[in-house]
């Protein structure tokens, strides 16, 4: 996954600007972002989702941080307890559109590999929890590795949803609540946290199947500030016609 980070240099430490949700914080040198929420009385579940952070243990010198009012910006849900709307955005995001669905119904079933194909049990039941169509969590994870689950990108992606390192920090202890990160190399635990992001990015994209691909293969910030890039209209393309395949 693609990510871009912006850093305003010289001005690390300040507040730089008000806001319509707030203020605008300069990140200083060895600043977290729960210190960053203590100063100004914000958690950092509204820090991370104000400004898109896929981890927030990691920000950079110089970011500039949207400051959110106070309790305006809920953590997203876990699996196990989802919020008030999140059976409203489940709606909205596991049927697949009809034209999806017909191409789907008329296109040939992948054959996918003896020692692979076990790995559906866990696509389902992970799918299940997070609030995901299983349909399309297992075409993103063909997409990206053809459910292998030694795969490992030129950027350090991991395994059978090829998860980056913040990634999988991001997920197991933010997301999931867990004490340390699971392993991405077990194939079951990489697609519990998989599913689970994809959640996330659905959340933070309004139920938007195609902005969170996009975010899920670009990065959420990015594609907020720059919309999506070529190649990754092709990698959404490229997961919706495997939707329903597998």
């Amino acid at each position: 996954m693609w990510r871009k980070m912006t850093t305003l240099g010289t001005l690390a430490g300040l507040v730089v600007a008000g806001s319509a949700a707030g203020q605008v914080h300069v990140v200083r040198r060895g600043e977290t972002l729960s210190a960053i929420g203590r100063q100004y009385q914000v958690s950092v579940a509204a820090l991370a989702a104000a400004n898109g952070l896929p981890d927030p243990d990691r920000i950079l010198a110089g970011q500039a941080l949207t400051v959110p009012a106070p309790k305006s910006s809920p953590a997203p849900p876990s699996p196990a307890q989802p919020s008030a709307s999140a059976g409203a955005l489940r709606d909205t995001v596991v049927p697949m559109p009809p034209a999806e669905l017909a191409a789907s119904r008329v296109a040939p079933r992948i054959a996918v590999p003896a020692e692979r194909a076990g790995l559906r049990v866990a696509f389902l039941q992970f799918s299940r929890l997070a609030g995901v169509p299983s349909g399309l969590a297992m075409a993103l994870a063909w997409q990206e590795s053809g459910w292998q689950r030694s795969k490992v990108s030129s950027t350090g992606a991991v395994g059978v949803m090829q998860l980056e390192p913040d990634t999988v920090d991001f997920v197991s202890t933010y997301l999931l609540g867990l004490a340390k990160p699971l392993d991405p190399r077990n194939p079951v635990a990489n697609i519990r946290m998989g599913t689970r992001f994809l959640r996330y990015l659905l959340d933070s994209q309004g139920g938007n199947v195609d902005l969170a691909l996009a975010s899920y293969y670009q990065g959420l910030r990015s594609v907020r500030e720059h919309g999506p890039l070529d190649e990754t209209d092709h990698f959404v393309g490229n997961v919706k016609a495997l939707r329903g395949r597998l």
